[in-house]
């Protein structure tokens, strides 16, 4: 699964950045040629299931490697009972984050668009290569010092054996989930789809639907039985209100494709928008730090957030 050689050779681990189930992610140096990566350092002296996650994230990193707007994977090193995976360094860090630097906890709708369209790229490729993500939302999306957009995280994502394939595991974070996932149901890359407009939602109005309801249990019983939640006049342009609402559809046929949302009038309009427009949101964020606000991480959750991925 993972390179002999020492890893210590080759990369020295700089600050911490987050801390998940698994282990920590840090900031890291390449040695040999000074360049910034993110060390992800995952402890190995847990359930086999645990390990098993592990092999599956590596291996679809691997196969992702030219893929766009995905965190770059460099390599896997064994380290003792630890395995580091070595990937790029996104500067901005997580969405997220970036949104905890705004008064109300937001992002403009000049933002979040053109992060929608961004990942939309990404999620176009990886489900025509038969990948669902599973755990889509603003904390496993990042942001580079240039403005590229890279989701992240790929730790629960499912590789299905054919295109018309189906999983139905419970895996992903219950305010994201989908209703077919939350049902135990069969579903499909759609339930990508779903999570991205709760992440859309989770952009422009600063929190997620039901953030107020913490049982996930609870919640998971829930989903399948509420009606797709919506934006409201007010809470976005009216097309931006529209693209959500093609996402949030109860039944997953009823969802468009990720090619199928680029194809639409709102993705079409901002085509030619340029990256490096969200560099705006670094700038405001590291204000933001340096005035009081202390760098948010996968350690410090907003009240929402303080809930485990099911897996």
């Amino acid at each position: 699964m993972a390179a002999q050689v020492s890893v210590h050779s080759l990369y020295r681990r700089l600050e911490t950045i987050g801390k998940g189930a698994y282990g920590s992610v840090h900031k890291g140096l390449e040695i040999a040629t000074d360049r910034v990566v993110a060390l992800k350092i995952i402890n190995l002296d847990t359930e086999d299931d645990d390990v098993g996650d592990i092999q599956r994230e590596v291996a679809l990193l691997t196969q992702l490697r030219d893929a766009p707007n995905v965190t770059q994977y460099y390599g896997c090193f064994l380290d003792g009972p630890r395995v580091w995976i070595v990937m790029e360094y996104a500067e901005g860090g997580s969405v997220r984050t970036l949104m905890k630097a705004s008064m109300d906890g937001t992002i403009e709708e000049k933002y979040v668009a053109i992060i929608v369209r961004e990942v939309l790229y990404g999620l176009s490729y990886l489900h025509k290569s038969s990948i669902i993500h599973r755990d889509l939302k603003a904390a496993n999306i990042l942001v580079t010092a240039s403005g590229s957009v890279q989701i992240c995280d790929f730790g629960v994502s499912a590789l299905l054996a054919t295109a018309s394939s189906k999983r139905n595991t419970l895996v992903g974070t219950p305010h994201w989930m989908a209703p077919e996932v939350a049902h135990a149901s069969a579903y499909d890359t759609k339930a990508d789809i779903w999570s991205l407009g709760i992440m859309i939602y989770e952009m422009i109005k600063g929190s997620v639907p039901n953030s107020h309801i913490m049982d996930q249990v609870k919640l998971i019983q829930m989903i399948p039985r509420m009606k797709p939640p919506r934006l409201i006049e007010g809470e976005g342009s009216k097309e931006l209100r529209e693209f959500v609402a093609h996402c949030l559809r109860e039944s997953p046929s009823d969802r468009l494709s990720a090619e199928d949302l680029l194809k639409t009038k709102y993705m079409k309009s901002i085509v030619k928008t340029p990256v490096t427009i969200l560099r705006e949101l670094i700038v405001r964020y590291d204000a933001w730090s340096k005035s009081g606000g202390t760098r948010a991480s996968v350690a410090d959750p907003l009240p929402w957030e303080q809930e485990e991925r099911q897996e």
